[in-house]
């Protein structure tokens, strides 16, 4: 009998172990570009960024002493521009203009930090874990939907995408966001309603149009008549309007979130999200007025062009689901203003990945081989020159 589980679990792990190819790629990448720039921005044998020098509070580590020990420094590989606001909130709270910050992850953040002893190392924790595991369920979620070495080809080259790689790498909360937007729909599919409804409640105060995940449950339940079933729904909405009473009761605007969200973008020099843009462009051709000057880079626009294919190929995978996909790309067509913005939020909604369908691993292999390096230089651009999204 021993001898025979033995031989069931092997073969579990044998028939298992392509789950756990996309995350050693994904880790070893992380791995050598971490390496890598420690080395390129060490001088004099230490390892230095500017954003060490922005503000004493910044300091990984700053909540139990005043100095930064020299063994805590690698942290700031993964940490810039935005990202140290969510250990800050996790450690000292909101304050305006924080508010534009939802709770999700700060929360798990306060939690993992209060348990090790490290903010900043809890973030990183966290990021690197949940971006890893989103990997692992895309791909359960993939074989839902094509054979296993179309899933494993699909989520391969999700892990390696450079925009992915850089913004779950960086502390901030796209790995939390696409691994319960997965988990989500992944557990709904395959019949565990109550902890989906309980992810897509995590996804909706991580992103606030997370909430979109419980779109394609509705449309299923419809769909199937179990309209009882509709009522689980208000799981999900419960958590983000906890988020609102808590901005309200915080400031006494339960908007706190989307008013601090124009109070960032009102010191963008372009106010107008991408959609108001363009329609605005279309009714100054109609009316035959002079067109305000508009220009997306032409590499931009052709990865935008790709992925608003890849959006409308959703609907030949689940009709249902590619509702999601669209109300996401119309939020952000309506919402942001930067085109890099754009790019960056489009890779993080998952359905795409499913309209992946190759099934050569060499070909899947060129692309890492191009891809991992385009990774990195984005992440060092991400941490040493400009904001990349």
């Amino acid at each position: 009998m021993p001898n025979l589980s033995r031989c069931g679990f092997l073969r579990t792990i044998r028939k298992n172990r392509m789950l756990f190819y996309p995350v050693a790629v994904a880790a070893a990448v992380r791995v050598i570009g971490a390496f890598w720039l420690y080395h390129l921005l060490s001088e004099g044998g230490a390892f230095h960024t500017d954003w060490m020098d922005t503000n004493p509070r910044l300091i990984p580590g700053w909540s139990s002493g005043p100095n930064l020990s020299v063994s805590s420094n690698w942290l700031w590989l993964f940490n810039a521009w935005d990202s140290p606001q969510f250990q800050l909130i996790a450690q000292l709270g909101y304050v305006h203009p924080d508010y534009v910050y939802l709770p999700g992850y700060p929360i798990l953040i306060r939690i993992v930090g209060t348990l090790i002893g490290n903010y900043w190392l809890a973030a990183f924790l966290l990021t690197q874990g949940f971006a890893l595991a989103s990997l692992v369920v895309f791909q359960m979620l993939a074989r839902l939907y094509m054979k296993p070495k179309e899933a494993l080809c699909a989520t391969l080259l999700m892990a390696i995408f450079p925009e992915i790689i850089v913004f779950t790498t960086l502390g901030y909360s796209e790995a939390l966001f696409l691994f319960s937007t997965i988990s989500a729909w992944y557990l709904y599919k395959t019949q565990r309603t109550i902890p989906s409804l309980l992810l897509a409640g995590l996804a909706s105060v991580t992103r606030i149009y997370g909430i979109a995940i419980i779109i394609p449950m509705f449309l299923d339940i419809v769909k199937t008549k179990h309209y009882r079933r509709l009522l689980q729904l208000v799981i999900p909405a419960s958590f983000l309007a906890s988020w609102f009473l808590f901005c309200y009761l915080s400031t006494g605007d339960p908007l706190a979130s989307w008013n601090d969200e124009k109070w960032f973008t009102s010191n963008i020099s372009s106010k107008f999200s991408l959609a108001q843009t363009i329609i605005n462009q279309l009714l100054r051709g109609i009316v035959g007025a002079v067109p305000v000057p508009f220009y997306i880079d032409p590499p931009i626009l052709i990865a935008l062009s790709l992925f608003v294919y890849l959006i409308a190929r959703t609907w030949q995978v689940d009709r249902p689901l590619s509702a999601y996909a669209v109300a996401i790309f119309g939020a952000l067509m309506f919402t942001a203003t930067n085109q890099l913005a754009l790019l960056r939020f489009l890779t993080f909604i998952f359905p795409i990945w499913l309209t992946i369908r190759v099934r050569s691993l060499f070909l899947v292999a060129v692309c890492i081989t191009f891809l991992a390096p385009v990774a990195l230089l984005l992440w060092l651009y991400a941490i040493t020159v400009t904001f990349v999204g």
